[in-house]
C-alpha cells in the first residue's frame, strides 16, 4: 500500500540520515559512528519499503542478537501503527542469521526433525565424544585439553565456508566424524546453520520474492555469512549494510572487518554512506574518540564522528595514574561517591574492563566495603554460589565411594565429608541441619549409584536438594539469581547432550553426566558468566566487561586496569591446526584490542575517567594512554586537579532517552500476569527448568496436527504413519519409548480422522502481532475453523489438559479471540480440545472458552500493565493456588506458598 504524504519520515530523520533512504544505487552500505542514529535510520528505512509497497513477506533484516531484533521489530510496528495504520508486517523476518538460516532448513525435506545447538551444547557433545573423535591422538592433549582447539578448529572450517579438503589432515578425520554424527542425529550448530544453507541456496537457487535484505553490525559478519547473503539474493533484490568498522570487536569469533570496507568489492552497484553526527557524547569525549581513532588502521579514513552536543566549557576526561591496583579501585571508590554525593544515581556509572574476572576483583570488593551498591554477579554471590556450593557438591556426586575397609579409610571419609559439610552448609538457612543435608545428598547419590534413569535429569535432582536443604531464592538476591541461570544453562547444556540418544554412540553413565556438568562448570562458568545480563534499570554501579557494554551507553563510564598486558592484552596467536594464513584473525592484536577501547570510550555521555595502576613504571602503563599522553590528547590528573564542576550533571542530561517499546511472546506475558517472580526467574536471568517427562511428546503430536491441517486432504493409515515417522523425533527417550510415543500419535490422528476433527476448512498456525499502548505482543494461534456463515472458531489443540495451567490456556485464546476481532474477523466461539479424551470417546472433547468482549477486554488492560511491569523491571512475587500450582521455578522459590498446593 503506497503512502503519498511522507512527511512523517522527512521530519524525523537529520539530513545525513535521510540522504540514504534517498539513495538510487541497487546496494548500500551505510558507516554508521558511535551514537549516530543507526537504528532510527534503520526503522524508517523499513518503514519507507512498506510505505511504497513492499510486501512485508518481501523483506529480511539481520541483527546480531535477538534482543536487538526483538528492539527493532517493536519500534518498527509502533511506527507503523503511528503512520501507517493499516499496513501489516505480517511475513517479515527480522532476527538473526543464524535463526534465518534454521528456519530456511526446516522447510528442506533433507533438514525435517532438525534441532538446534547452541555452543554451550556443541561444547558438552565434543566432550561426550571425545574418544570416538581420537581428539587425545589428533591433538596429542588428554581429556579434555583438546576440547577447546577442537573448537577453535570447527569454528574456523564454518566461518570461513572452507572445503573438507581445505581442513589440515592432522584434524580432519575429527571434523568429519563430529560433522557425520551431527547429520545423522539431526543436530545443526550455528556454523553448520549457515553452511548448509549455503549449499542450499546455491543447488536450489535465491529466495525468489526477496526485494530487501537488510543487515546490521555488518562489521562483525565473517565470510561464511557473507557468502550466505551472496546466495540468497536475486538479482534485483536491495541490500542495504549497517554497521562500523571502528566498533569489530569480535575478529576472535571470525568476525572480518575488512568485508564491510570491501563492501563494493563483494557487492556491485553500490552507494557508500557515512552517519558521522555524534549524538550521545559531550564534544570532548567525540573529540578524543577522533584522535583515538585515528591510531586504527583498518578504518574508512573519511569518516570522522562530529558532536550534536554542546561544549559545557571544562574538563569531562580524567586519566588517574595510581601506584597499584588497591589505590585504583580506592580512587573509583572516590569517583562513584562524589557523584553520589551530588544526587546521581548509581546505575548512571559503569565500570567497564578488559576482563571483569582477572581484574574485577579489587575494585568490587573495595564498592562493597565502601557501601556503594553494585551489579557484577560473577564477582559476587552468584559467583560465589557456582564455586562454593555447586562445584564442590558435583564434586562430590562423581566420584564413587565405596564403604571404607578399615579405621584409616574411615577416617579419611569424614574429614573429607566434613570439609563439604561445612563448605555447602554457609547456604543452608539456620533450620536445615546437617542431618537433612545428608539425607538429600545421599538420595542423589543413590539415584547416580544405581543408575536411575531420573538422575540423569540433573536439573531435577538439583532443585529437589535445594529444596530439602532449605536454600531458596528470595526476590532481593539478584546475584544469586544469576549466578543459578549460569550454572543451570550450563548444566542444561550438559544433560540435554547426555540424555540424548546417539547414534552409534552409548549415553554415559549418570556419574559420567555428572562428572561432565563438574568439568563444564570448571571450564565455562568464567566465559559464561563475564555474558551475564545486565540489568539496567538496578541502581546499582556496573562493573562489567567492553564486550558486554557495546550497544549501550552511560553518562559516567570509568575504565581501570589501563596497563600492557591488561588493556591492551598481549597479542597471541590463534589456537588452531589451520596455517596463519587463514587463522591470523583469529588471534588477538593490538589492533583489535584499539577497536575495543575505541567501544569503550565511546560508551561515555557526559565524562570519561581513564585509570592505571601503573605509576611507579611509565613503561607498565597502556599503549594506548602513552600514544594520546604525548600527542597532547590527554595529561594525568590529581583528585585536587577536578573542579566542582566536575561532579555535577543535570537532571536533563540524565535523563533516559525514552526506551524501545517492549516486544514479547504471549506465553512468557501471561507467566508475568500470573507471577511476576517467576518470569523474573524464567526470562530475565534464565534460570532453566528441569526437562519434562514427556520429552517431547506434545511437541511431536502438534507437528503432525499442523501438517495434516496444511495438507487439507484425509489421511489414510499408511499416510499418518510416514508423516510420524518423517517428523516426530523424539531422542531424549529411550528407542522403546519413542516407538510407543510414536504409536499413540499416530493412533491419537486416525481417531481423529475418523471422528471428521479436520473435516471443516481450517487455517493453521495462524502468527498474530498486537500493539498495544505500552508494547507489542506476539503469538501463534494453533487453528482457525471458518464456518459456512463466515464466523470463526478457534481451536487450541492439547494433547491432555491439566486443570492447573487451564487459566493460562483460556487466557491465550482469549487474547487470539482479540487479536483476530482487532484484524476485522468475526470470531464466533472459542475451546481447547483436548486430543487425548477425543481419542478415547470417538468425539471432540473440548473446553469452551468465554471469550465475551467484556472477559477479553479485562485480559488486554491486564496484558498492557504488565508490559509496564516489565519495562520498570518490576518483578515482584504473587505466590497463590494458580501461580504457585503451575511455577516451574517452585522448587527454588523463597516466597512461594504451601507445598500442598502443587501435588
Amino acid at each position: 500500500m503506497k503512502q503519498g504524504n511522507m512527511y512523517w519520515v522527512e521530519s524525523a530523520l537529520s539530513e545525513e540520515q535521510k540522504a540514504v533512504l534517498k539513495n538510487k544505487s541497487l546496494n548500500a552500505c551505510i558507516l554508521a559512528s558511535a551514537g549516530s542514529g543507526k537504528t532510527r535510520t534503520l526503522v524508517y528505512l523499513l518503514a519507507m519499503d512498506l510505505a511504497s509497497g513492499i510486501a512485508p513477506d518481501e523483506i529480511v533484516a539481520f541483527t546480531f542478537t535477538e534482543r536487538a531484533a526483538e528492539e527493532l521489530l517493536a519500534r518498527i510496528h509502533s511506527l507503523i501503527k503511528s503512520n501507517l495504520p493499516q499496513a501489516s508486517l505480517e511475513g517479515m523476518y527480522i532476527g538473526t542469521i543464524h535463526a534465518w538460516c534454521f528456519q530456511y532448513l526446516l522447510t528442506q525435506s533433507e533438514f525435517y526433525n532438525f534441532s538446534a545447538m547452541d555452543e554451550l551444547h556443541v561444547d558438552a557433545l565434543v566432550s561426550r565424544l571425545y574418544d570416538y573423535l581420537d581428539l587425545e591422538s589428533n591433538y596429542e592433549r588428554v581429556y579434555p585439553k583438546a576440547i577447546d582447539k577442537f573448537l577453535a578448529d570447527l569454528e574456523i572450517y564454518y566461518n570461513e565456508s572452507l572445503r573438507i579438503d581445505e581442513i589440515p589432515d592432522k584434524v580432519r578425520p575429527s571434523i568429519l566424524k563430529l560433522l557425520e554424527v551431527l547429520h545423522q542425529n539431526k543436530l545443526l550448530t550455528f556454523g553448520g546453520m549457515v553452511k548448509h544453507a549455503i549449499e542450499s541456496l546455491q543447488q536450489n537457487g535465491p529466495i525468489r520474492n526477496l526485494r530487501r535484505l537488510y543487515v546490521d553490525e555488518y562489521q562483525d559478519v565473517n565470510p561464511a555469512q557473507v557468502a550466505l547473503i551472496q546466495a540468497m539474493v536475486p538479482p534485483e533484490c536491495k541490500i542495504n549494510v549497517v554497521g562500523d568498522e571502528l566498533q569489530c570487536i569480535y575478529n576472535w569469533r571470525g568476525s572480518d572487518v575488512e568485508r564491510i570496507l570491501a563492501f563494493t568489492t563483494d557487492f556491485a552497484n553500490v552507494s557508500k554512506f557515512t552517519l558521522v553526527d555524534n549524538y550521545r557524547s559531550r564534544p570532548p569525549i567525540v573529540t578524543f574518540a577522533n584522535d583515538f581513532a585515528k591510531t586504527i588502521n583498518l578504518r574508512e579514513s573519511t569518516k570522522e564522528m562530529k558532536p550534536h552536543r554542546d561544549d559545557i566549557g571544562y574538563e569531562l576526561i580524567h586519566w588517574f595514574s595510581l601506584t597499584n591496583e588497591q589505590e585504583q579501585a580506592d580512587t573509583i571508590a572516590y569517583i562513584v561517591k562524589e557523584f553520589a554525593n551530588r544526587g546521581i544515581p548509581w546505575n548512571k556509572m559503569a565500570i567497564l574492563l578488559r576482563s571483569v574476572i582477572k581484574w574485577g576483583r579489587p575494585i568490587v570488593d573495595t564498592l562493597t566495603e565502601r557501601d556503594v551498591p553494585v551489579q557484577c554477579p560473577i564477582l559476587a554471590k552468584g559467583g560465589e554460589f557456582i564455586n562454593g556450593f555447586l562445584v564442590p557438591l558435583f564434586d562430590w556426586l562423581r566420584v564413587e565411594r565405596r564403604e571404607p575397609k578399615n579405621a584409616i579409610e574411615e577416617t579419611e571419609f569424614e574429614e573429607k565429608a566434613a570439609i563439604l559439610w561445612n563448605q555447602l552448609s554457609r547456604w543452608m538457612p539456620a533450620t536445615s541441619t546437617e542431618d537433612i543435608f545428608w539425607k538429600g545428598l545421599n538420595h542423589w547419590l543413590d539415584l547416580v549409584d544405581t543408575k536411575q534413569n531420573e538422575a540423569y535429569n540433573v536439573r531435577g535432582c538439583l532443585y529437589d536438594f535445594l529444596d530439602e536443604c532449605g536454600i531458596r531464592i528470595a526476590p532481593d538476591e539478584h546475584d544469586l539469581m544469576i549466578g543459578l541461570g549460569i550454572a543451570t544453562q550450563i548444566i542444561r547444556s550438559v544433560e540435554e547432550i547426555h540424555r540424548r540418544r546417539l547414534l552409534e554412540q552409548g549415553r554415559r553413565s549418570p556419574r559420567g553426566v555428572v562428572s561432565e556438568v563438574y568439568f563444564e562448570l570448571l571450564r565455562k562458568q568464567e566465559e559464561f558468566g563475564e555474558s551475564a545480563p545486565i540489568n539496567t534499570e538496578a541502581n546499582r554501579v556496573l562493573v562489567t566487561t567492553v564486550h558486554q557494554a557495546k550497544g549501550l551507553e552511560w553518562p559516567i563510564v570509568i575504565i581501570p586496569m589501563l596497563a600492557k598486558g591488561c588493556f591492551p592484552v598481549r597479542q597471541r596467536s590463534h589456537e588452531s591446526t589451520f596455517p596463519r594464513e587463514i587463522s591470523k584473525r583469529y588471534g588477538t592484536s593490538t589492533e583489535d584490542e584499539r577497536r575495543l577501547f575505541y567501544v569503550a570510550i565511546t560508551r561515555a555521555k557526559e565524562r570519561l575517567f581513564l585509570l592505571d595502576p601503573a605509576q611507579p613504571s611509565e613503561r607498565a602503563r597502556s599503549i594506548f594512554l602513552t600514544e594520546q599522553n604525548n600527542a597532547s590528547h590527554i595529561v594525568i590528573t590529581t583528585k585536587s586537579d577536578i573542579k566542582p564542576n566536575t561532579w555535577k550533571i543535570s537532571k536533563e542530561d540524565l535523563r533516559e532517552s525514552d526506551p524501545p517499546p517492549r516486544r514479547i511472546g504471549l506465553a512468557d506475558l501471561l507467566i508475568y500476569v500470573e507471577c511476576p517472580y517467576e518470569f523474573g526467574l524464567r526470562r530475565i536471568v534464565e534460570v532453566q527448568p528441569s526437562i519434562g517427562e514427556e520429552l517431547g511428546y506434545g511437541l511431536g503430536l502438534h507437528e503432525i496436527i499442523r501438517r495434516r491441517f496444511d495438507a487439507g486432504v484425509r489421511w489414510q493409515e499408511e499416510v499418518i504413519k510416514g508423516h510420524v515417522d518423517r517428523h516426530v523425533s523424539l531422542p531424549y527417550m529411550s528407542e522403546q519409548g519413542e516407538f510407543t510415543a510414536r504409536r499413540a500419535i499416530a493412533n491419537d490422528l486416525k481417531k481423529l480422522e475418523d471422528i471428521g476433527a479436520f473435516a471443516a476448512k481450517t487455517e493453521s498456525e495462524i502468527k498474530l502481532e498486537v500493539v498495544l499502548s505500552n508494547g507489542v505482543i506476539h503469538g501463534i494461534v494453533d487453528s482457525v475453523q471458518i464456518n459456512e456463515d463466515g464466523t470463526i472458531l478457534i481451536r487450541d489443540w492439547k494433547s491432555s489438559i491439566h486443570d492447573r495451567f487451564l487459566s493460562r490456556y483460556e487466557k491465550q485464546i482469549q487474547f487470539y479471540a482479540y487479536a483476530l476481532r482487532h484484524q476485522g474477523k468475526n470470531v464466533s466461539n472459542a475451546e481447547i480440545v483436548d486430543i487425548s479424551e477425543s481419542a478415547q470417546q470417538n468425539r471432540i472433547v473440548a473446553h469452551h472458552v468465554d471469550i465475551s468482549e467484556h472477559t477479553v477486554e479485562r485480559l488486554v488492560d491486564a496484558l498492557d500493565e504488565a508490559l509496564v511491569g516489565i519495562a520498570a523491571s518490576t518483578f515482584s512475587p504473587k505466590p497463590d493456588g494458580v501461580s504457585c500450582g503451575c511455577c516451574d521455578m517452585y522448587r527454588i522459590c523463597a516466597v512461594r506458598i504451601s507445598h500442598d498446593i502443587h501435588q
